[in-house]
């Protein structure tokens, strides 16, 4: 196999694969990547078993001088193909070294077996919905960071998505707040409740590469396929059931708060200061025209911070984690956002102008 190519599409290619493969393995097979050079171009694989990774490199981007496959591992492709000042790269393969060279340098890096490395499922032919690929990133970044990082109940540790009535609902919670967005997608889509890992997603998100670039999604019993131009994301589901996040939604809060995003975001940030990690939280208190946070680090001092808001109720003192107010604001560019509260120990609903809602559990200190 041989081939040259741009070095920054290269560079793409080897650090998406790198996100994948994994280090930690008894295999350490799955510390490679695979390369695969034909007529119809160069794909770049990596899989860690529960997420496989297929990556195409245009014609443009690299020429094939010589068909074949080649096993090289990962993170060393990719620390090369960063560190490198040339435009061009040519990797060529020899019996037991794959000679890299770009410029005036040159490495030898030794091969694995072709044969060990896992095949890469490809999706099923008829896809259960398509969507525009920079919608759906924006879906994940909207509700990723809300799911939880190792929780032992594992439904929570993905986002959960299901196409209801020709609407794509994708929804994540760590069992303390819950993020949810939906988006139309048409009557035609159908789609089965899915969880999938953070990881997953994550890679998903770069296979948008273009304006208007189109999403395929297709799913079987055990596994979710995500198809764009430029490669295809496969990954495992995650078993167990996801909570009914419908309920989580507060459905007669009656205390109704309007600020500027940007506002509460700078208000909450600098109240945050004086917290610690055995006192995270922050007291929020609403009342006619004015939000007053205050936080509070014990042996430190206290912070005092005042917003405008448009509140609607009777007056109410109401703490959270700053950073899980700080995380929702973020992952928007509403101009506003909306409050909704009852009472201090029940559930808060936030959302934006574009159907973003978030729910947050408040603090309660006895």
């Amino acid at each position: 196999m041989e081939i040259r190519g741009k070095r920054e599409a290269l560079a793409e290619s080897f650090g998406m694969a790198q996100a994948i493969a994994t280090t930690r393995s008894t295999r350490p097979v799955l510390q490679n990547l695979l390369i695969t050079a034909t007529k119809d171009g160069v794909v770049v694989s990596a899989t860690d078993m529960e997420i496989g990774l297929k990556w195409h490199i245009s014609s443009e981007d690299c020429e094939v001088l010589k068909e074949g496959s080649v096993l090289l591992p990962a993170a060393r492709m990719a620390q090369i193909a960063r560190s490198l000042e040339s435009e061009e790269i040519s990797i060529s393969e020899g019996e037991t070294l794959c000679v890299v060279k770009g410029g005036r340098s040159k490495f030898d890096v030794v091969t694995e077996n072709v044969e060990d490395f896992p095949a890469i499922p490809d999706p099923p032919a008829a896809a259960a919905l398509e969507i525009d690929a920079a919608k759906f990133a924006e879906m994940t970044h909207k509700t990723i960071f809300a799911s939880a990082k190792e929780s032992t109940r594992y439904a929570l540790n993905g986002v959960h998505l299901e196409v209801k009535d020709g609407v794509l609902e994708m929804v994540a919670t760590d069992g303390r707040r819950m993020a949810l967005i939906k988006e139309k997608v048409g009557k035609q889509a159908k789609m089965p409740a899915a969880i999938v890992p953070q990881k997953a997603l994550g890679q998903v998100e770069k296979l948008k590469t273009a304006a208007e670039e189109k999403l395929s999604i297709s799913i079987s019993e055990r596994q979710i396929f995500f198809k764009a131009a430029k490669g295809l994301v496969v990954s495992r589901l995650i078993e167990g059931h996801f909570p009914p996040y419908g309920d989580v939604i507060p459905k007669d809060n009656n205390k109704k708060a309007v600020l500027s995003r940007a506002g509460l975001l700078s208000a909450m940030r600098q109240a945050a200061l004086m917290t610690s990690e055995e006192s995270k939280s922050v007291l929020m208190s609403f009342d006619d025209g004015e939000l007053t946070i205050t936080g509070r680090a014990p042996d430190e001092g206290t912070s005092e911070v005042k917003a405008d808001v448009k509140y609607e109720g009777d007056k109410i003192d109401i703490r959270f984690n700053p950073q899980f107010i700080i995380d929702c604001l973020t992952v928007t560019d509403s101009e506003d956002m909306t409050i909704e509260m009852k009472e201090p120990s029940t559930p808060a609903l936030i959302k934006d102008q574009t159907g973003f809602l978030y729910v947050a559990m408040p603090i309660h200190i006895v």
